[in-house]
């Protein structure tokens, strides 16, 4: 082979990629629009420029998920998926969409939602000045262990509602929550109690590993059959 005339023919795909850029519509999960053309994806934000030659940053996880999947694919036109790789980063989009890139754990520390794989999820709308909540956690916080100790592939997100950080932060403290929480104020909050249909708390969503509803009602399963409730989720 030619190497040179292969490099060559390389180096043109590449700028043809490069020009395909163009100034589109960005949309973002709260609804708000950009027009800018794609400059790379980096550490899960997304580099726009707009007409102006202004830079505008977005993470990845505030988009829609078309504008996520053609960052992508923009950023690594010649990537490809395997057939077994495929399902897994479909899952992982979809964890994306719902909670973002990150969550904190109980000492306010970042965890990726990449450790949510492979676990079915429970999504717990809660708050500390809610008596019914604070009854119900110490329930759930003793669930969640067993199911723990037994190695269940089983994850809680909490979703706070409470009115200041410090007792979002406190609360978890307090009740001792082993599990994750989405950062204190975040836009999926909002998502996430339409989607599921919150108009009171505690509330706890069941969700399988690829995001699909179980049931709405896990407080009433835990409350009614304790860790045998996860072997019905399954």
């Amino acid at each position: 082979m030619n190497t040179k005339a292969y490099l060559a023919g390389f180096l043109l795909l590449a700028g043809t990629v490069a020009a395909s850029a163009e100034i589109r519509t960005w949309t973002s999960i709260a609804g708000t629009t950009i027009d800018a053309e794609f400059v790379k994806l980096q550490s899960g934000t997304v580099y726009l420029k707009t007409a102006d030659g202004a830079e505008k940053r977005i993470p990845k996880s505030k988009l829609v998920m078309e504008d996520r999947q053609l960052a992508d694919q923009l950023s690594n036109p010649f990537a490809s998926k395997s057939a077994e790789a495929a399902p897994a980063a479909k899952a992982a989009d979809i964890m994306y969409e719902l909670f973002g890139d990150e969550l904190r754990d109980a000492d306010k520390e970042k965890v990726s939602t990449d450790a949510l794989a492979g676990k079915t999820i429970g999504i717990y709308f809660s708050a500390h000045w809610c008596p019914p909540c604070r009854a119900f956690t110490p329930e759930l916080v003793k669930f969640h262990n067993k199911l723990t100790q037994d190695g269940k592939p089983f994850e809680i997100v909490f979703v706070s509602s409470d009115r200041e950080k410090a007792a979002m932060y406190e609360y978890m403290e307090e009740m001792e929550m082993p599990w994750l929480a989405l950062p204190f104020g975040d836009d999926h909050k909002g998502n996430l109690a339409k989607k599921y249909n919150v108009s009171g708390i505690p509330k706890l969503v069941i969700i399988d590993e690829d995001g699909k509803l179980i049931t709405e009602n896990g407080r009433g399963d835990v409350t009614q059959k304790g860790a045998d409730a996860f072997d019905d989720w399954k």
